[in-house]
């Protein structure tokens, strides 16, 4: 198919620090329970959706992620786009179908109100500066457009142990700038001018059974004080984009 190359000169040095290690790509690990669960939940926010035509992988690294949404979706144009550019190599000569572009996700090569769904699969906690994101996001989204977001939790289960003994929480991947908690990101949404839909993380049930029953103790506890804390690694985040009069109010 080819692909278009929208970066400045001195931007393309830096697109290709691609880590073939990144847990969230590479074929291998996509193959994984981890993955199938976040594809899975994605499909399920996706189909929600009661308008859908145009939709972006923003941050679609080699690309496997969006041929499983495009599989699914048939009737959709999708979009893919990473700042690297030997990820939309990969991603062009295996999946067709799909329009990838290499561009930074700050300054993305679409026009106004373009698209009806964009996601945003483990992107967020990769980004020092959601707020940024979002203004660039906005200009691209159809009003009342669906954003869905997938992240790690901040405290979940093993942190929150931490956290309680006084210890240092541990982020999954090294390759994280930052894990936010579940509270920051509604806030992040909410004054980017979004309305929270649904905030979902589905339970796995796995481990020993002292983890299990301890973790659906602290669970309980955690729903009887209003905790906004997620237990779960993983949280799934539905959300549209407010008309301007109703954003930040």
């Amino acid at each position: 198919n080819g692909f278009y190359i929208f970066l400045n000169p001195n931007e393309i040095d830096s697109s290709d620090e691609y880590n073939e290690n990144d847990p969230y790509t590479v074929i291998e690990n996509f193959k994984s329970d981890f993955h199938q669960r976040r594809l899975n939940c994605t499909i399920e926010l996706i189909k929600k959706s009661k308008s859908s035509k145009n939709l972006l992988d923003l941050g679609c690294g080699q690309g496997h992620f969006t041929d499983k949404i495009k599989k699914e979706f048939s009737n959709y144009n999708v979009f893919g786009l990473d700042y690297s550019i030997s990820a939309i190599e990969y991603a062009d000569t295996n999946f067709k179908n799909i329009d990838f572009v290499v561009a930074n996700a700050y300054n993305p090569p679409y026009c106004d109100e373009y698209f009806d769904i964009i996601i945003l699969n483990n992107i967020w906690e990769h980004v020092p500066d959601p707020l940024n994101l979002l203004q660039s996001i906005n200009r691209i989204i159809k009003p009342n457009g669906q954003l869905v977001i997938s992240t790690p939790s901040r405290y979940r289960f093993i942190n929150l142990i931490k956290a309680s003994l006084g210890k240092e929480i541990s982020f999954m991947s090294k390759l994280h700038v930052t894990e936010y908690t579940v509270g920051q990101i509604k806030e992040q949404l909410k004054f980017g001018g979004y309305k929270v839909n649904k905030v979902y993380s589905p339970s796995i049930k796995e481990g020993r059974l002292i983890y299990r029953v301890l973790k659906s103790i602290i669970s309980i506890i955690l729903k009887t004080v209003k905790s906004h804390h997620i237990l779960e690694a993983t949280v799934f985040y539905s959300a549209n984009k407010l008309p301007p009069t109703k954003a930040h109010k």
